[in-house]
Formats: C-alpha cells, sequence, structure tokens
C-alpha cells in the first residue's frame, strides 16, 4: 500500500509541475491580449450598468445634449459627479466594524 501511495504522490507531483509550465504558458500567449480583453470587459461592464439603470443613460444623455454649457449644465456637471462618486461608494464592501 505504501508504494502505491508514493506512486500516486510522485504522479500528483508530475501533474501538478506540468500544470504550473502550462499556466506560464497561456500567461505569456495571452499577454498581447490583456489590453483589448480589459477594455472589453469594461463595455461590458458598462452594459450591465445600463441594463440595470437605463434612466442614467437616458438622463446622462439628456444632461450632455441637452443642456449644453449654461449655468445648468455646469451643476448638471456637479450632480453627475456627485452621482458617480455615490455609486462608487456605494458598491465598495463595507468593513467589518469591531
Amino acid at each position: 500500500m505504501n508504494a502505491k501511495l508514493m506512486a500516486i504522490a510522485r504522479r500528483r507531483a508530475a501533474l501538478v509541475a506540468k500544470a504550473a509550465a502550462q499556466r506560464g504558458e497561456l500567461g505569456h500567449g495571452l499577454q498581447p491580449w490583456q489590453t483589448p480583453l480589459a477594455f472589453v470587459d469594461r463595455g461590458m461592464a458598462l452594459a450591465r450598468h445600463i441594463r440595470t439603470h437605463p434612466l442614467a443613460l437616458a438622463m446622462g444623455v439628456l444632461l450632455m445634449f441637452g443642456l449644453g454649457r449654461s449655468r445648468w449644465g455646469a451643476w448638471a456637471g456637479r450632480l453627475w459627479t456627485g452621482w458617480q462618486i455615490y455609486q462608487s461608494l456605494h458598491d465598495r464592501p463595507s468593513r467589518p466594524r469591531d
């Protein structure tokens, strides 16, 4: 039984080393695609956000094209920035309190 376990341990060690080598090869092969894939990830995250908050897209378009650079446009920009800050803080996981 002990020889059988040793054989299994050697086989496992060989498989772990092979998997590590394959991960390294895959990482090097995917390196040129990292930037385009990150761009696609951000686009998909934006699409998910718009799907869950369609009113935000409509308000953004109205604010950009409807108000322009008037005094209302400046306030709309401030409100939009405030909303983005609120969303980024709201989406962060909270730390447990002691």
